[in-house]
């Protein structure tokens, strides 16, 4: 992808179809590298879209308000028709699990990750409370939306915690083409937890 073409990204459906048919057409050949992690597999094709009534169900469920960015994107896609695959660096059997999470398949993980998450960086539903910690999920394994104002990506594992995005397809595109030269923007993600709970 050129740094011009993901310099217009944003979270309307638009640029969401846009990158549904250019991933489908960058998988039809798909090189497995031997490393560690979920690698999409070769002629993944995005899930259709969720209905007006299965973002809202989705939404009870996890107990969040999504933004307009999360449902445009999840009203575009849900997930892949492929599991991944982890070949583990090819140092023992290979795994498959979900590449980018969907509804209502992996809803547990979602939680689960959100969990580790608040976990790691000990932040208790009482601090988001009363603290104003903005809610966080998952799309993609260690990847999260933060729903605040700003909508940033963050790549969270445990209490790393790093800067991915300037918004969610953004974020995705990160995750699934080369990008020549991607944004670099300077947060204190260190800091992200510790403002918010002092």
């Amino acid at each position: 992808m050129k740094k011009r073409q993901f310099k217009k990204l944003d979270n309307s459906i638009s640029s969401f179809q846009w990158i549904k048919k250019k991933s489908e057409r960058y998988w039809q050949k798909v090189d497995l590298m031997e490393c560690w992690g979920f690698q999409i597999q070769e002629g993944s094709k995005w899930k259709k879209g969720l209905s007006e009534s299965e973002l809202e169900d989705f939404q009870r469920q996890l107990n969040i308000t999504f933004p307009e960015s999360l449902k445009n994107y999840y009203r575009t896609m849900n997930g892949l028709d492929k599991l991944g695959i982890d070949n583990n660096g090819g140092e023992g059997e290979i795994d498959f699990g979900p590449k980018f999470y969907s509804y209502p398949d992996d809803i547990p993980i979602i939680k689960a990750r959100i969990e580790w998450i608040m976990e790691a960086n000990r932040v208790t539903e009482d601090i988001m409370k009363n603290q104003n910690v903005p809610p966080i999920i998952p799309y993609l394994g260690h990847r999260f939306l933060i729903l605040d104002h700003e909508e940033n990506v963050l790549s969270m594992f445990g209490s790393d915690i790093i800067f991915w995005g300037g918004n969610l397809s953004k974020g995705i595109a990160q995750d699934i083409f080369p990008i020549r030269h991607a944004e670099k923007k300077k947060i204190d993600t260190s800091s992200f937890w510790n403002k918010k709970i002092g």
